[in-house]
Protein backbone atom coordinates (compact mmCIF):
# COMPACT_ATOMS: atom_id res chain seq x y z
CA UNK A 1 0.00 0.00 0.00
CA UNK A 2 1.49 3.43 -0.70
CA UNK A 3 1.72 6.42 1.36
CA UNK A 4 -0.15 9.09 0.55
CA UNK A 5 1.16 12.54 1.67
CA UNK A 6 -0.64 16.13 0.78
CA UNK A 7 1.62 18.92 0.58
CA UNK A 8 -0.40 21.82 1.87
CA UNK A 9 -1.02 25.49 2.66
CA UNK A 10 -3.34 27.93 2.29
CA UNK A 11 -0.47 30.60 1.39
CA UNK A 12 0.82 31.10 -1.86
CA UNK A 13 4.52 31.26 -2.82
CA UNK A 14 5.72 29.09 0.09
CA UNK A 15 7.42 26.39 -2.36
CA UNK A 16 4.99 24.27 -2.16
CA UNK A 17 4.92 22.59 -5.89
CA UNK A 18 8.82 22.79 -5.58
CA UNK A 19 8.86 20.62 -2.67
CA UNK A 20 6.60 18.54 -4.19
CA UNK A 21 8.60 18.06 -7.51
CA UNK A 22 11.77 17.38 -5.84
CA UNK A 23 10.87 15.66 -2.57
CA UNK A 24 9.19 12.77 -5.50
CA UNK A 25 12.27 12.90 -7.67
CA UNK A 26 14.63 12.05 -4.65
CA UNK A 27 12.15 9.01 -3.38
CA UNK A 28 12.24 8.06 -7.52
CA UNK A 29 15.99 9.07 -7.99
CA UNK A 30 17.38 7.88 -4.70
CA UNK A 31 15.04 5.54 -2.62
CA UNK A 32 14.04 3.39 -5.99
CA UNK A 33 10.48 4.40 -5.31
CA UNK A 34 7.59 3.90 -7.43
CA UNK A 35 5.98 7.84 -7.55
CA UNK A 36 2.74 9.26 -8.32
CA UNK A 37 2.30 13.02 -8.34
CA UNK A 38 -1.48 14.42 -8.17
CA UNK A 39 -1.53 17.55 -9.24
CA UNK A 40 -4.77 19.35 -7.43
CA UNK A 41 -4.06 23.08 -8.22
CA UNK A 42 -5.60 24.27 -11.14
CA UNK A 43 -2.84 26.96 -11.98
CA UNK A 44 -1.26 23.62 -13.08
CA UNK A 45 2.66 24.86 -12.32
CA UNK A 46 3.98 21.38 -11.46
CA UNK A 47 2.35 19.78 -14.14
CA UNK A 48 3.87 22.11 -16.76
CA UNK A 49 7.12 22.06 -14.93
CA UNK A 50 7.65 18.39 -15.16
CA UNK A 51 5.16 17.77 -18.31
CA UNK A 52 6.95 20.39 -20.73
CA UNK A 53 4.06 22.70 -21.55
CA UNK A 54 3.59 20.76 -25.02
CA UNK A 55 2.72 17.22 -23.40
CA UNK A 56 0.81 18.96 -21.18
CA UNK A 57 -1.03 20.63 -23.59
CA UNK A 58 -1.80 16.95 -24.88
CA UNK A 59 -3.10 15.52 -21.97
CA UNK A 60 -5.45 18.15 -21.45
CA UNK A 61 -7.04 17.87 -24.87
CA UNK A 62 -6.71 14.11 -24.75
CA UNK A 63 -8.75 14.89 -21.04
CA UNK A 64 -5.80 13.09 -19.13
CA UNK A 65 -6.30 15.05 -15.83
CA UNK A 66 -6.74 15.16 -12.79
CA UNK A 67 -10.16 17.11 -13.43
CA UNK A 68 -12.19 13.92 -15.06
CA UNK A 69 -12.01 12.41 -11.57
CA UNK A 70 -14.20 15.67 -10.26
CA UNK A 71 -16.17 15.82 -13.75
CA UNK A 72 -17.91 12.54 -12.48
CA UNK A 73 -19.66 14.28 -9.96
CA UNK A 74 -20.51 17.57 -11.69
CA UNK A 75 -20.94 16.54 -15.08
CA UNK A 76 -23.21 14.63 -17.04
CA UNK A 77 -22.49 11.21 -18.10
CA UNK A 78 -19.53 11.09 -17.38
CA UNK A 79 -17.96 8.48 -15.29
CA UNK A 80 -15.26 7.20 -13.32
CA UNK A 81 -11.62 6.99 -14.99
CA UNK A 82 -9.08 4.93 -14.62
CA UNK A 83 -5.07 4.38 -14.30
CA UNK A 84 -4.87 5.80 -18.06
CA UNK A 85 -5.32 9.52 -16.98
CA UNK A 86 -2.11 8.91 -15.47
CA UNK A 87 0.93 10.15 -17.35
CA UNK A 88 3.82 7.85 -17.11
CA UNK A 89 7.62 8.94 -16.60
CA UNK A 90 6.73 12.61 -15.39
CA UNK A 91 10.26 14.10 -15.77
CA UNK A 92 10.28 14.82 -19.60
CA UNK A 93 13.44 16.02 -19.86
CA UNK A 94 15.90 13.84 -17.48
CA UNK A 95 16.02 10.09 -17.43
CA UNK A 96 16.86 9.63 -13.92
CA UNK A 97 12.93 9.57 -12.77
CA UNK A 98 11.24 6.58 -14.75
CA UNK A 99 9.52 5.25 -11.92
CA UNK A 100 8.31 8.93 -11.17
CA UNK A 101 5.21 9.17 -12.85
CA UNK A 102 2.31 12.37 -12.83
CA UNK A 103 -1.41 12.87 -12.83
CA UNK A 104 -1.76 16.74 -14.14
CA UNK A 105 -4.05 19.30 -13.52
CA UNK A 106 -5.46 21.46 -16.18
CA UNK A 107 -6.85 24.90 -15.67
CA UNK A 108 -10.18 24.69 -15.79
CA UNK A 109 -10.19 22.43 -12.20
CA UNK A 110 -10.56 26.07 -10.68
CA UNK A 111 -14.45 26.19 -12.26
CA UNK A 112 -14.64 22.55 -11.70
CA UNK A 113 -14.29 23.75 -7.65
CA UNK A 114 -16.91 26.23 -8.05
CA UNK A 115 -19.47 23.22 -9.48
CA UNK A 116 -18.26 20.99 -7.09
CA UNK A 117 -18.93 23.65 -4.37
CA UNK A 118 -22.82 24.47 -6.15
CA UNK A 119 -23.50 21.01 -7.09
CA UNK A 120 -25.73 18.24 -4.79
CA UNK A 121 -26.94 14.63 -5.99
CA UNK A 122 -29.84 12.86 -3.64
CA UNK A 123 -29.42 13.28 0.16
CA UNK A 124 -27.87 16.11 1.38
CA UNK A 125 -25.37 14.28 3.86
CA UNK A 126 -24.23 11.51 1.16
CA UNK A 127 -23.78 14.14 -1.54
CA UNK A 128 -21.18 16.54 0.81
CA UNK A 129 -19.35 13.43 1.80
CA UNK A 130 -19.23 11.43 -1.96
CA UNK A 131 -17.73 15.27 -3.34
CA UNK A 132 -15.28 15.14 -0.25
CA UNK A 133 -14.27 11.50 -1.36
CA UNK A 134 -14.25 11.43 -5.07
CA UNK A 135 -10.32 11.19 -5.04
CA UNK A 136 -10.83 7.78 -2.69
CA UNK A 137 -13.57 6.46 -5.11
CA UNK A 138 -10.70 7.19 -7.90
CA UNK A 139 -7.74 4.94 -6.43
CA UNK A 140 -10.42 2.35 -5.30
CA UNK A 141 -11.55 2.10 -8.69
CA UNK A 142 -8.19 1.98 -10.47
CA UNK A 143 -6.16 0.44 -8.14
CA UNK A 144 -3.58 2.95 -7.64
CA UNK A 145 -2.48 2.48 -4.63
CA UNK A 146 -1.19 -1.19 -5.26
CA UNK A 147 1.21 0.36 -8.04
CA UNK A 148 3.53 2.85 -6.15
CA UNK A 149 5.03 3.06 -2.67
CA UNK A 150 4.05 7.00 -2.32
CA UNK A 151 1.12 9.19 -3.97
CA UNK A 152 1.98 12.95 -3.13
CA UNK A 153 -1.02 15.73 -3.90
CA UNK A 154 0.36 18.96 -4.25
CA UNK A 155 -2.39 21.37 -3.43
CA UNK A 156 -3.51 24.46 -4.06
CA UNK A 157 -3.42 27.74 -1.78
CA UNK A 158 -6.72 26.85 -0.44
CA UNK A 159 -8.57 24.39 1.77
CA UNK A 160 -11.58 23.87 -0.25
CA UNK A 161 -13.25 21.03 -1.99
CA UNK A 162 -10.56 19.85 -3.77
CA UNK A 163 -8.01 19.97 -1.07
CA UNK A 164 -10.42 18.68 0.74
CA UNK A 165 -10.49 15.34 -1.13
CA UNK A 166 -6.62 14.97 -1.25
CA UNK A 167 -6.41 15.31 2.79
CA UNK A 168 -9.23 12.81 3.07
CA UNK A 169 -7.11 10.37 0.82
CA UNK A 170 -3.86 10.83 2.79
CA UNK A 171 -2.14 9.65 6.12
CA UNK A 172 -0.10 12.88 6.46
CA UNK A 173 0.73 16.31 5.13
CA UNK A 174 3.95 18.24 4.98
CA UNK A 175 3.43 21.97 5.73
CA UNK A 176 6.30 24.23 3.62
CA UNK A 177 6.93 27.27 5.41
CA UNK A 178 8.79 30.33 4.81
CA UNK A 179 10.20 32.22 8.31
CA UNK A 180 7.67 35.41 8.56
CA UNK A 181 5.36 36.48 10.48
CA UNK A 182 2.59 35.55 8.26
CA UNK A 183 3.65 31.84 9.27
CA UNK A 184 3.84 32.17 12.48
CA UNK A 185 0.27 32.65 12.55
CA UNK A 186 -1.13 30.71 9.29
CA UNK A 187 0.81 27.46 10.17
CA UNK A 188 -1.22 26.64 13.61
CA UNK A 189 -4.63 27.88 12.00
CA UNK A 190 -3.79 25.43 9.38
CA UNK A 191 -3.09 22.19 11.40
CA UNK A 192 -5.92 23.34 13.72
CA UNK A 193 -7.86 23.58 10.52
CA UNK A 194 -7.49 20.29 9.58
CA UNK A 195 -7.68 18.04 12.20
CA UNK A 196 -10.65 19.79 13.87
CA UNK A 197 -12.45 21.16 10.63
CA UNK A 198 -11.46 18.99 7.65
CA UNK A 199 -10.84 15.84 9.18
CA UNK A 200 -13.73 16.51 12.35
CA UNK A 201 -16.16 16.85 9.36
CA UNK A 202 -14.73 13.98 7.53
CA UNK A 203 -15.33 11.43 10.12
CA UNK A 204 -19.08 12.81 10.73
CA UNK A 205 -19.85 12.38 7.29
CA UNK A 206 -18.26 8.92 6.85
CA UNK A 207 -20.56 7.35 9.45
CA UNK A 208 -23.45 8.12 6.99
CA UNK A 209 -21.34 7.61 3.22
CA UNK A 210 -20.33 4.86 1.11
CA UNK A 211 -17.65 2.97 2.60
CA UNK A 212 -14.34 4.45 0.85
CA UNK A 213 -11.26 1.84 1.71
CA UNK A 214 -8.66 4.73 0.66
CA UNK A 215 -10.72 7.20 3.17
CA UNK A 216 -8.10 8.44 6.39
CA UNK A 217 -9.59 9.21 9.33
CA UNK A 218 -7.11 11.05 10.57
CA UNK A 219 -4.09 12.90 8.44
CA UNK A 220 -1.06 13.32 10.89
CA UNK A 221 1.30 16.61 10.59
CA UNK A 222 4.48 14.83 9.26
CA UNK A 223 6.63 17.75 9.27
CA UNK A 224 7.10 21.77 8.86
CA UNK A 225 9.75 22.38 6.14
CA UNK A 226 11.21 25.75 5.64
CA UNK A 227 11.70 25.90 2.05
CA UNK A 228 12.92 29.47 0.88
CA UNK A 229 15.09 30.80 3.77
CA UNK A 230 17.02 33.95 3.14
CA UNK A 231 20.62 33.95 3.85
CA UNK A 232 23.10 36.99 4.67
CA UNK A 233 26.53 35.92 4.92
CA UNK A 234 28.00 38.34 7.76
CA UNK A 235 25.09 37.17 9.61
CA UNK A 236 26.26 35.13 13.18
CA UNK A 237 22.90 33.10 12.31
CA UNK A 238 23.94 33.11 8.49
CA UNK A 239 20.21 34.17 7.53
CA UNK A 240 18.63 38.12 7.64
CA UNK A 241 17.61 39.29 10.37
CA UNK A 242 13.66 38.92 9.56
CA UNK A 243 14.02 35.31 8.86
CA UNK A 244 16.43 34.42 12.02
CA UNK A 245 13.75 36.25 13.90
CA UNK A 246 10.71 34.52 12.39
CA UNK A 247 12.98 30.93 12.58
CA UNK A 248 13.27 31.24 16.38
CA UNK A 249 9.98 31.39 17.30
CA UNK A 250 8.74 28.79 14.83
CA UNK A 251 11.73 26.51 16.33
CA UNK A 252 9.90 27.03 19.63
CA UNK A 253 6.32 26.63 18.90
CA UNK A 254 7.05 23.27 16.68
CA UNK A 255 10.01 22.01 17.84
CA UNK A 256 11.17 18.77 16.20
CA UNK A 257 8.05 19.04 13.50
CA UNK A 258 10.58 21.88 12.10
CA UNK A 259 12.59 19.54 10.32
CA UNK A 260 16.37 20.76 8.78
CA UNK A 261 17.73 21.08 6.51
CA UNK A 262 16.45 24.12 5.87
CA UNK A 263 15.99 24.96 2.08
CA UNK A 264 17.65 28.46 1.42
CA UNK A 265 16.42 30.62 -1.31
CA UNK A 266 18.07 31.02 -4.76
CA UNK A 267 17.80 31.90 -8.73
CA UNK A 268 19.16 27.91 -9.26
CA UNK A 269 15.95 26.56 -8.09
CA UNK A 270 13.85 28.41 -10.29
CA UNK A 271 16.07 27.54 -12.93
CA UNK A 272 15.67 23.81 -12.39
CA UNK A 273 11.61 24.40 -12.93
CA UNK A 274 12.16 26.24 -15.59
CA UNK A 275 14.65 23.91 -17.24
CA UNK A 276 11.96 21.09 -16.39
CA UNK A 277 14.58 19.14 -14.28
CA UNK A 278 14.51 18.34 -10.20
CA UNK A 279 18.05 19.92 -8.53
CA UNK A 280 19.32 16.73 -8.64
CA UNK A 281 20.50 17.11 -12.24
CA UNK A 282 22.03 20.22 -11.79
CA UNK A 283 25.26 19.23 -9.28
CA UNK A 284 27.45 21.22 -11.74
CA UNK A 285 25.24 24.81 -11.84
CA UNK A 286 26.81 27.39 -9.46
CA UNK A 287 23.70 28.15 -8.65
CA UNK A 288 22.19 24.67 -7.40
CA UNK A 289 25.43 22.87 -7.13
CA UNK A 290 28.01 25.90 -6.18
CA UNK A 291 25.50 26.19 -3.16
CA UNK A 292 24.85 22.83 -2.03
CA UNK A 293 21.02 23.11 -2.80
CA UNK A 294 20.96 19.81 -4.37
CA UNK A 295 22.42 18.20 -1.40
CA UNK A 296 20.13 20.31 0.57
CA UNK A 297 16.92 18.62 -0.90
CA UNK A 298 18.61 15.37 -1.28
CA UNK A 299 19.30 15.49 2.79
CA UNK A 300 15.62 16.86 3.46
CA UNK A 301 13.78 14.14 1.56
CA UNK A 302 15.84 11.24 3.29
CA UNK A 303 14.60 12.89 6.77
CA UNK A 304 10.89 13.51 5.20
CA UNK A 305 11.13 9.33 3.94
CA UNK A 306 11.92 8.58 7.45
CA UNK A 307 8.87 10.22 9.09
CA UNK A 308 6.80 9.52 6.33
CA UNK A 309 7.44 5.88 6.29
CA UNK A 310 6.32 5.61 10.18
CA UNK A 311 2.95 6.35 9.34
Amino acid sequence: MAKRISIINFKGGVGKTTLSFNLAAGLARYHNSRVLLVDVDHQSSLSIVSLTASVWSECVDNHRTVNEIFETFVGQGHFMPGADIIERRAVKNSRNYNSLDVLPASLELDDIEIDLTASHQGNAIHSEWNKRTLICQWLEHANIDDEYDYIIFDCPPATKIVSQNAIAASHGYILPVVPEAVMERGAPHLVNMIRHGIDERLNALSRMGSHRSMYVRQTQLIALAITRIRTHGPAASGYTNDHTLHLASLQRRWGPNLVQPYIEEGVGVSECLASGRPVYDHPQDQNVGGRNLDSMYRQLTDVLKARIDRL
